[in-house]
């Protein structure tokens, strides 16, 4: 099949394109898919369906396009065969015609000695001009001695064939010319592999079309495979000439396949076109031999990937040893991996022509890994990814430097790039040792030597331009800085002398003001006005000794003084070059001195020197020979000065890929120095630190939890997206996961409940999550709350310092609950006393393991609580419960701070944390502002005793031996004050949630009028016949009664009797007026009545004037009224029609506050108020929810607020204008 690829290109090759093609181009219509679907698991199941799609019809435009290709070929092969077996040679007469001239038949020959496909169409002209036939000889040596390509193949057996059908000895003596280019011996090596491999090819086409006849031509070409397969037994350095033929030729003399396309021509059932130029029994014979071939090819794979493998372990031995690898073995290496890279490339396109699979390789982590073993070695050592800064902010401070170079007028250098020192080919220690010995005979301090080179003014000129101005590239800032250095030139030219007089003052205060740029915008400016004001030859000198001569103590201003350098360093190379050197030599002069002074003067140096090394105007090379230099003697001074270049360079140079393995080695020998000699504890200490510093000690990796997709959905929700602004959006998301599922609800349910992983500010928001799921996830909420409960409880019953902040966040967490009205003020209260009472004990003399004597956490939780929801204890019931409990804390808080632990006054250091005292006091004055502190523990005290005796007054005689401290008080029922927290006016923000089903929606919603149920709803039973019989007949009955009842008159169902006037003021007796002066109350006047039934009479649904008929009618509520708390007796007012006439008749009478009546009387009036405080919450919260819409339209763009209407609102229609012109109303009056 291969064979037939004459053409210039190949087919494997053509499906291999188009398949990368296909490949490449199928994910995006699989993104597009899932972006146009709404619904999730369609969207997966949409985007699966449509890549098998696309990869069926790649795969089938593949093996289509690979099949039309080869039997094409096929088809070539046969007519050109058919052509070259069946002509007729011409006769004498047209070989007399033709031209014979020697010269053009000379020339013939010699082009097709350089034969190339472009020169095909001139050789077929000449060809049929020339009459070659003494010349067959000399063309067939030139086509077998000629160095072709692969791409002349296909042209050369052209030409043959032309040649064939014309000469009639042109085969036999082409045979002949091929047998003696493919003469090749079994024991010599090939010497021009690539001429054979094109030969082979050319040889073996020529045979399958027929130019050389099929006979003695298969009988050579055998004879070249069998040597070639011979003597490539042990290096198989002739694998390439085999691969080459196989891949091209393979499937007419072996009916090769590749096995990708047999593969889908077998999975689609299409079959392959084969060639009938060989039959099978011969092709098999070839097949055989070229599987062997690959079984011995296998083993030499293994043999060399072993080789490798014993190369990598040597290395790696001798990095841990030397922390190096020579020169040698490095190349070394890398040949042998190249090598390997190569021959296991050529085996798997082998496999592939044969179908035949390769052994199993040994893995990467035992064998090499892609890439250098060299550079494996480097990253097996960097513990991941080099990255010399750490952070984007230094990386920017060493690297993002202000070019100027095309702004400056004066300016035309080539550009210097910090990153090109010069280093040694090597960073290895030997070369660093080397060097040192050579220049450690510097005795002199080269500030001495130094001082005249650099303030020498005989040298102080003005580098003048060598490109004009008008050259450089005018831009956005050059404009400026251009303009402003012509000024400055022009200045110069008039006078001269005074100007630069002027520049040596500016630039003595320039020098002055550089050591206060403590910021990188200044040193950038300083550094620009240097370049563009004093960039002269000498002022560089004097700048240069002015930086070196910086303050000692000046450490702070030292890499701004070098990003200065830097920064000039990309225009003039002097200063950085100049610099570098004056602090070589002065480190040199330092250690070769060997004195113990000047400590602040070498820390200088050292860390100058390590600043400059990070912005590459310091050779690495010549960084690590001073280090390694203090490491000779390492002692005294060289310990610190050792330690603070390690401390600002030491994580540069570990992370840098040419120092990394040095540096480790210094490190490594610092420690072993530290360890090995008696030294002081402060060195020691700083060793450590600066080693940790740069390879900081490995920690046990914990593998991270591998969850479910929508488990990893919901933390990231709840714990990464969670914020102010996007609660609601937060809500919508979970409220769309499938809560109906156990294991998801159970992890949001969790999620939910850890408020301790979120950052302290944002539980609020959590809590208003949680609210905003409450009318839609009851079930769940509740759970929530619960295990909020139970978390605040655990963190009582253990006390731990590790959960201190964990037990802030819960208390915090249930606070916002409350304020999001998820929890009752009791539960508040319960925990409350909770905190300061569960597992405390009042005697001091009893520690307490749950609330240890110098444990104040306690303190600090419940004034966390009560900062978060104290203040929204609003109403009457819940704020007097509140002052209860501030009574029961502040003798919590003086029983802790009376303490002999912090009461001692010998032991100052036990006295009461002041920070304490300001939260308690804190706390406190935001609940109640006016409240009065307890000064003492007695105070407290007695405070317990009057609270216990107004509420306790049975059981003051039973606790008098005992603490009265910490008794429950009892909670009153908050309906019996008449008012609930809950339903309280607390227009705070944070208490209100938006109704179900009446939020507004966000442009950015997913869905529109979503609504899910809270809980899931069982399947309705089946009904029976009888059972739809009967329900129709019932709805049918319903609706006739209806009917019916529509066409009566609808009277009003009269509930109360109002008193008639006549009964309210009639005298009372004597007994009635004694009585009531006796019960001190006047509750049981007939004003008192008359004012409730006129309250009576005032609320919805009083009755009319009408009463159905009867004997007697009690008053009930119309009559009654409830007296105040405490009363004994509750009047009434009894209505009797009398014997005469029937006139109805009104008695007054008393019954006991705990008859069924009265009771029966107190019950409806507390059902109507009831009633009527939840007809006024859902007013409020209408409104309040109206004003929010209101709110949330104005925060929107002026465009959409027109498409945002609620449904209760009208749209606006256009004001009616009289034609006359009639005057506007609004307009005058308002």
């Amino acid at each position: 099949m291969l064979a037939n690829d004459s053409a210039a290109t190949d087919p494997l090759e053509a499906a291999e394109a188009s398949s990368i093609t296909n490949d490449v181009s199928t994910p995006p219509v699989s993104r597009k898919d899932s972006t146009e679907d709404v619904d999730e698991g369609d969207n997966n199941a949409d985007v699966d369906a449509a890549a098998a799609s696309a990869l069926e019809a790649e795969e089938r435009e593949e093996l289509l396009q690979f099949i039309n290709e080869l039997r094409d070929k096929i088809e070539s092969k046969r007519q050109l065969r058919l052509q070259n077996s069946t002509f007729k040679l011409p006769g004498e007469e047209y070989f007399a015609k033709l031209d014979s001239n020697l010269k053009k038949n000379t020339a013939f020959v010699k082009k097709l000695k350089l034969f190339t496909a472009t020169q095909l169409d001139v050789l077929m002209r000449e060809l049929s001009a020339l009459n070659l036939s003494k010349y067959i000889s000399e063309i067939c040596a030139a086509l077998a001695e000629a160095k072709l390509k692969m791409t002349d193949v296909p042209a050369v057996v052209t030409l043959a064939s032309r040649l064939h059908c014309t000469y009639a000895d042109f085969d036999v003596q082409f045979l002949e010319a091929w047998q003696k280019a493919l003469n090749i011996k079994a024991t010599e090596k090939i010497g021009n592999p690539s001429k054979l491999r094109v030969d082979l090819r050319l040889f073996a086409e020529l045979v399958s079309s027929g130019v050389i006849q099929m006979k003695p031509g298969l009988a050579q070409l055998g004879v070249v495979l069998v040597h070639l397969i011979a003597q490539d037994k042990d290096d198989h350095s002739n694998f390439s000439i085999i691969l080459s033929f196989c891949r091209h030729c393979g499937e007419e003399y072996a009916g090769l396949v590749p096995q990708k396309m047999q593969q889908l021509a077998t999975k689609y059932g299409v079959e392959v076109p084969k060639s009938d130029f060989l039959t099978a029994d011969k092709q098999l014979n070839l097949r055989t031999m070229l599987k062997d071939y690959f079984k011995a090819l296998c083993k030499h794979v293994l043999a060399e990937q072993g080789e490798l493998m014993n190369m990598t372990k040597n290395i790696r031995r001798t990095m841990e040893c030397k922390g190096e690898i020579s020169t040698e073995k490095r190349e070394k290496c890398e040949l042998m991996q190249a090598g390997f890279d190569k021959l296991l490339a050529s085996a798997q396109s082998l496999s592939e022509l044969l179908g035949e699979p390769l052994p199993e390789l040994a893995k990467e982590s035992e064998c090499c890994n892609p890439g250098t073993v060299i550079d494996n070695m480097l990253d097996s050592a960097s513990f991941g990814v080099l990255d010399p800064w750490g952070d984007e902010e230094t990386r920017s401070f060493y690297t993002d430097l202000p070019d100027l170079r095309q702004f400056l007028p004066n300016f035309s250098a080539p550009k210097v790039d910090l990153e090109t020192l010069e280093e040694p080919s090597e960073l290895t220690e030997e070369a660093i040792e080397a060097n040192l010995d050579a220049e450690m005979d510097l005795d002199d301090p080269p500030s001495t030597t130094s001082d005249s080179a650099l303030e020498n003014p005989s040298e102080e000129q003005l580098t003048t331009s060598v490109t004009p101005a008008e050259d450089v590239k005018p831009q956005k800032m050059g404009n400026a800085l251009m303009e402003l250095g012509r000024q400055q030139q022009s200045q110069l030219n008039q006078n001269p002398t005074q100007t630069q007089n002027q520049m040596r003052q500016q630039f003595d205060v320039f020098l002055v003001n550089l050591f206060n740029c403590v910021n990188k915008e200044l040193i950038d400016s300083a550094a620009i006005e240097f370049l563009l004001n004093f960039n002269t030859k000498h002022q560089r000198k004097k700048l240069t000794r002015t930086i070196f001569s910086v303050q000692r103590t000046r450490l702070d201003i030292l890499p701004y003084l070098s990003r200065f350098v830097a920064i000039v360093h990309m225009c003039n190379t002097d200063v950085a070059a100049d610099l570098a050197e004056l602090l070589r030599k002065e480190f040199k002069w330092h250690i070769h001195k060997k004195n113990q002074l000047n400590i602040e003067s070498k820390l200088k140096i050292v860390r100058f020197i390590g600043e400059l090394v990070k912005f590459g105007l310091f050779k690495k090379f010549d960084a690590l020979g001073c280090l390694k230099m203090l490491l000779r003697d390492f002692q005294h001074h060289q310990i610190e000065m050792a330690c603070a270049f390690v401390e600002v360079s030491g994580v540069y140079l570990y992370n840098c890929r040419d120092a990394r393995l040095l540096m480790n080695v210094f490190l490594d020998q610092m420690l072993r120095l530290k360890t090995a000699t008696a030294m002081d504890s402060r060195h020691a200490s700083q060793i450590e630190s600066v080693y940790y510093l740069v390879k900081p000690p490995e920690s046990s990796k914990r593998e991270p939890a591998v969850r479910p997709p929508m488990h990893e959905y919901i933390r990231h929700l709840i714990f990464e997206e969670l914020c102010k602004q996007n609660v609601e959006r937060c809500i919508k998301m979970l409220r769309r996961i499938d809560w109906q599922d156990p294991e998801t609800n159970c992890y949001a349910i969790k999620c939910l409940s850890k408020a301790y992983l979120l950052r302290f500010p944002l539980v609020r928001c959590l809590a208003d999550l949680v609210s905003g799921l409450s009318s839609y996830q009851p079930r769940a909420v509740t759970i929530v709350i619960d295990n909020v409960f139970e978390d605040i409880r655990a963190g009582l019953e253990i006390h731990s310092p590790r959960m201190a902040q964990r037990r802030i966040a819960m208390a915090k967490y249930l606070g916002e609950m409350y304020n999001y009205k998820l929890v009752e003020s009791t539960h508040i209260l319960n925990t409350l006393y909770s905190i300061i009472s569960l597992g405390v004990s009042m005697d001091q003399n009893v520690i307490s393991p749950l609330d240890p004597p110098d444990s104040l956490f306690r303190l600090k939780l419940a004034c966390m609580l009560l900062d978060t929801c104290g203040p929204y204890f609003t109403s009457q019931a819940t704020r007097k419960k509140l002052d209860y409990f501030l009574v029961f804390f502040q003798h919590y808080y003086w029983f802790k701070k009376s303490h002999p632990v912090f009461s001692k006054a010998e032991n100052t250091s036990d006295l009461f944390p002041i920070l304490v005292d300001h939260t308690y006091r804190d706390c406190l004055a935001s609940v109640r502002p006016k409240l009065k502190l307890y000064k003492s523990l007695d105070q407290a005290k007695a405070a317990i005793d009057q609270l216990q005796e107004k509420l306790y007054p049975q059981l003051k005689a039973a606790n008098n031996a005992q603490d009265p401290s910490l008794a429950t008080i009892s909670e009153l029922s908050e309906l019996d004050e008449g008012v609930t927290d809950e339903d309280s006016g607390s227009s705070n923000d944070q208490r209100e949630r938006q109704v179900a089903g009446q939020e507004q929606e966000q442009s950015n919603d997913w869905t529109e009028n979503e609504t899910e149920p809270p809980l899931p709803q069982p399947p309705p039973p089946e009904k029976s016949k009888e059972d739809l019989e009967f329900e129709h007949l019932y709805d049918k009955m319903t609706t006739d009664s209806y009917q019916e009842r529509l066409k009566e008159p609808i009277k009003a169902t009269a509930k109360d009797i109002p008193v008639p006037m006549m009964a309210r003021l009639q005298k009372k007796s004597y007994e009635q007026i004694t009585g009531a002066q006796a019960s001190g109350t006047g509750n049981n006047n007939t004003s008192q009545i008359s004012k409730a039934v006129a309250n009576q009479d005032a609320t919805p649904g009083s009755p009319g004037p009408d009463l159905p008929d009867g004997n007697v009618k009690s008053g009930g509520g119309a009559g009654g009224s409830v007296a105040a708390a405490g009363t004994a007796a509750v009047p009434f007012v009894l209505m009797v029609r009398g014997n005469k006439g029937g006139k109805q008749q009104f008695k007054s009478f008393v019954a006991p506050s705990d008859s069924h009546l009265a009771i029966n009387l107190k019950r409806q009036e507390q059902k109507i108020r009831e009633e009527k405080e939840k007809v006024k919450r859902l007013t409020l919260n209408i409104t309040e929810r109206i004003e929010e819409e209101d709110y949330q339209e104005s925060l929107l763009p002026p465009q959409q607020r027109n498409f945002t209407q609620s449904y209760y609102q009208k749209p606006n229609k256009h004001k009616f204008k009289h034609q006359k012109g009639a005057p506007d109303a609004d307009l005058i009056f308002h």
